[in-house]
């Protein structure tokens, strides 16, 4: 093989080994979403599964993703470099692959980011709202009808748009600015939001199992301000945790929606596996962590959920959107501190989710860089680890994102529809692992990479038919927006590797013996 010094832009990354093993953890909860996933993702959709019971759900996507969990874990300690499962990719398949979905991945990844910045709003409006309902405060009632408004209900005036534009560009500014004076900085910035999301879930779950005796009365003032039908719903339903009408065909097709926002999600550590201090242990124990603790949290919200108020009224409450495990924990506290702290949470996830964002983006591209597919600037860090121009690309193109749903909700929401590229992102990767695993007669990765490549398969397919995902509409026609987004990225990624790929040959550098090694550290 070719020395590295000849096929790749430097012989070190000069990126610096400071991400210790609670910070890739909290790479991956946030990649994984946990809170998020208990706000309005899955439950207000239940009544599309008759029978279909979120917690044994939740179990099932954790069983379905230790064959994930295994390759990657693997993957991470044979080939720990920035930007994890495309180097993987790309040297186990083929270059061309690899840099193709990275790209589309990275570009489906920041427009992600950009409308849950945005739509962040509907948390905010949700904690007033249920504040101000619970507690009788027509000036808090006010705010979430008037100013931040929850942007899926359209009809937005233009200075909302503007003040929600605000908010999300200003939270990218500064903590891009962080990351780009130390890198130390930006990974502080996502540990420290993963201690406060984390905490606030936990103490959400301890107010609505504390509250179990009470239920009945205490939620009533949060249900008449929603509709007052459900009190007499809530009194008539049997208080069973369980279905009568039990499906473990609808349990089963739920398991698309924990995908959209937890388990399947676990390139955030790999992608800043270079920067491990004390490699081996954190790439050991860094997903299996996030995965675990996850699974913990998801399956006992909605379970605590089911045992406290019951499966039969969950089932009917739930489509509502503004009940869900979060605003019942604030309906509930019974005191203004500990609802403020709540609703802090569940507004901080949102924040979460986008600061781990910031971080792996920018390793992508680095990544990409260094392997001279995108200009080798984007390689360069300055003297405290940072890659400067990569998160400057960053938010650049974010700031662009956000202006789509600033000139028209319907494209935004539409993009939604794009995360289908996840899944196939992840179906190339569990294939690639499985190929290694051929290659170096490990045969265990081999099998976890192909049981992993059929059930994302599996995701893909329901993904691309399913009207929920975006990617369909309900009367079954491909949503337009949302294939030209795919199609268009997966076009671009392929265009930026065949440019590349002419440019460095007119330099006489081959860049097919890029992907014949593993870059340096």
């Amino acid at each position: 093989m070719s020395s590295k010094r000849n096929v790749f832009i430097r012989e070190s990354s000069g990126l610096l080994k400071q991400v210790n093993l609670l910070d890739a953890v909290m790479l991956n909860i946030g990649n994984m979403s946990a809170g998020v996933t208990l706000f309005e993702s899955i439950s207000p959709y239940i009544n599309n599964y008759p029978g279909g019971v979120l917690w044994l759900a939740s179990i099932i996507g954790l069983v379905f993703a230790f064959p994930q969990l295994l390759v990657y874990t693997y993957m991470t300690r044979k080939m720990g470099r920035t930007g994890g499962d495309y180097v993987w990719i790309s040297r186990n398949l083929n270059g061309a692959i690899g840099s193709t979905m990275a790209i589309a991945l990275m570009l489906e990844s920041v427009a992600y980011f950009a409308l849950v910045a945005f739509f962040s709003a509907s948390s905010i409006n949700a904690v007033l709202y249920t504040i101000g309902s619970v507690d009788n405060s027509p000036s808090l009632v006010s705010l979430s009808n008037n100013v931040f408004v929850n942007p899926y209900n359209g009809g937005l005036t233009f200075e909302q748009k503007a003040l929600f534009y605000g908010i999300a560009a200003a939270f990218f500014v500064i903590v891009i600015l962080l990351n780009i004076f130390r890198s130390r900085w930006g990974y502080s910035i996502v540990t420290g939001f993963g201690i406060v999301s984390l905490s606030t879930l936990v103490i959400a779950m301890i107010v609505i199992g504390a509250s179990a005796g009470r239920f009945g009365t205490a939620i009533t003032p949060f249900l008449n301000s929603i509709n007052s039908s459900l009190v007499n719903v809530y009194q008539s339903s049997p208080h069973t945790a369980f279905p009568t009408n039990f499906s473990i065909v609808s349990t089963v097709l739920l398991l698309p929606l924990f995908a959209l926002y937890t388990y399947p999600w676990m390139q955030a550590g790999p992608a800043v596996s270079a920067e491990f201090k004390q490699s081996d242990r954190v790439a050991k124990f860094n997903l299996v962590f996030a995965l675990l603790l996850t699974a913990i949290l998801v399956t006992g919200g909605f379970l605590e959920m089911d045992l406290v108020a019951g499966y039969p009224f969950n089932f009917v409450a739930y489509p509502y959107f503004i009940y869900n495990f979060w605003t019942v924990a604030i309906a509930l506290a019974g005191n203004p501190a500990l609802q403020w702290l709540i609703g802090i949470g569940a507004i901080a996830w949102n924040f979460f989710v986008l600061a781990y964002g910031i971080i792996v983006f920018s390793r992508y591209v680095f990544a990409l860089s260094f392997d001279r597919i995108l200009p080798e600037k984007f390689a360069e860090v300055n003297r405290f680890g940072s890659p400067v121009y990569a998160h400057a690309l960053d938010l650049t193109i974010t700031l662009l994102f956000l202006l789509v749903p600033v000139f028209s909700l319907n494209a935004a929401l539409s993009l939604y529809g794009a995360t289908i590229l996840g899944s196939i992102y992840f179906l190339v990767a569990s294939t690639a692992g499985a190929i290694y695993g051929l290659r170096n007669r490990a045969k265990a990765i081999s099998v976890a990479g192909v049981i992993s490549a059929l059930y994302f398969a599996f995701l893909t397919y329901e993904a691309a038919t399913n009207p929920l995902f975006g990617f369909t509409t309900s009367t079954g026609s491909v949503n337009l927006t949302t294939l030209i987004f795919v199609v268009g990225v997966l076009v671009v990624g392929f265009l930026v590797y065949l440019v590349s790929n002419y440019r460095n040959k007119k330099k006489g550098i081959d860049i097919s013996l890029v992907f014949k090694e593993i870059p340096p550290e």
